[in-house]
């Protein structure tokens, strides 16, 4: 830590001067001390002090770095050019906004009682007609009518709170069959 804090700022500078970037100069300094550390026994004092060895493993750690950068441009340069696409964001956020108001349909639609939602299901969600539906349940046609008029009431309610709303954003209005 002292050698650190004593030799740090000369080398960044010495980094800089031949990067002429800040991130790159830290990490230039990151590497010479890790450099340092890692080749303790070997490092030379010179003049009792540890700088020399420092600005020459700076050098060559700078040198490395560039030269790692120049090729890593040189073969993004023969990369062929990224085609153009089409911004998804929209779609994505249609089919998140969709699934969250099929889940609050699913939950308003399972709120019901057993017999309103059988209509439902039957009129509303496979399309049956009211006598088909009557006479499938076994109930008559008056009885489909108002269990099917009162589950509309009550999705409804339960659909335009604040937090959901009836008219969806996509262009798949029967999604939404309740009026």
């Amino acid at each position: 830590m002292i050698i650190f804090d004593r030799y740090r700022a000369r080398i960044f500078r010495a980094a800089y001067r031949s990067t002429a970037d800040i991130g790159q100069a830290e990490e230039v300094v990151a590497i010479v001390f890790l450099e340092a550390w890692r080749l303790r026994k070997r490092v030379r004092i010179v003049d009792g002090s540890l700088l020399p060895w420092l600005l020459a493993v700076t050098t060559r750690v700078t040198y490395n770095l560039t030269r790692a950068q120049r090729r890593y441009s040189r073969m993004i340069a023969q990369l062929p050019p990224p085609l153009e696409q089409e911004d998804h964001s929209p779609h994505v956020e249609e089919r998140l906004d969709g699934r969250d108001r099929r889940e609050a349909l699913r939950n308003a639609i399972e709120s019901l009682s057993p017999g309103d939602r059988a209509v439902v299901e039957l009129c509303l969600v496979e399309e049956l007609s009211m006598a088909a539906a009557a006479s499938v349940l076994n109930l008559p046609i008056g009885t489909v009518k108002s269990r099917l008029n009162r589950a509309r009431r009550q999705l409804r309610t339960k659909l335009e709170g604040p937090d959901m709303s009836m008219h969806p954003r996509t262009s798949n209005a029967d999604e939404w069959r309740l009026t």
